[in-house]
């Protein structure tokens, strides 16, 4: 896997090759973010969401958290940036209920301030927002992957195809 930064249009865009995301596309944070935390929602709804696909893959609770941090954080960047009161997020709900509120109301002015020292580089908070989208949906990626590995592993074996490299 491989993603980066590429500079188009006087824009920073991140780009996956891994899970497609590419921040040329995104033309709505606001129902793009509610969409994909609605669906890591509905994967933390799982009956076997507390386990490991393998011992060094996290589980679908595992990564759950870890996006709250993520969202913690990067909502917390953003809000130092615009001066505004850091949203408390302490789990899934609350995430969502801090983006379904502070997206929004990102002017197209704020959007082009820059956070300072977090990054390689100075980022926008256009940047940090489609970073956020591609962290949250390449987490749903990785959700989905360990579930098929639980399945693969937990039914019967009809037949099993192995690449070593993806195709």
């Amino acid at each position: 896997m491989s993603y980066g930064w590429r500079t188009v249009d006087g824009r920073d865009v991140e780009i996956c090759d891994e899970c497609g995301f590419d921040g040329r596309n995104v033309r709505n944070e606001s129902a793009d973010l509610a969409e994909v935390l609605d669906r890591l929602a509905a994967l933390d709804d799982k009956h076997d969401a507390h386990r490991r696909p393998q011992s060094d893959i996290w589980s679908a609770s595992e990564y759950i958290e870890h996006s709250v941090e993520v969202i913690a954080g990067i909502l917390g960047y953003i809000a130092g940036v615009l001066g505004t009161q850091v949203p408390e997020v302490n789990d899934l709900q609350s995430g969502a209920r801090a983006v379904a509120t502070m997206v929004p109301a990102i002017t197209d002015n704020q959007r082009g301030l820059l956070l300072f020292n977090e990054y390689p580089f100075p980022v926008s908070v256009e940047w940090l927002l489609r970073h956020l989208l591609h962290d949250l949906q390449h987490h749903v990626l990785d959700i989905r992957r360990g579930a098929a590995r639980i399945a693969l592993t937990d039914l019967p074996e009809v037949y099993t195809v192995r690449r070593e490299k993806p195709l």
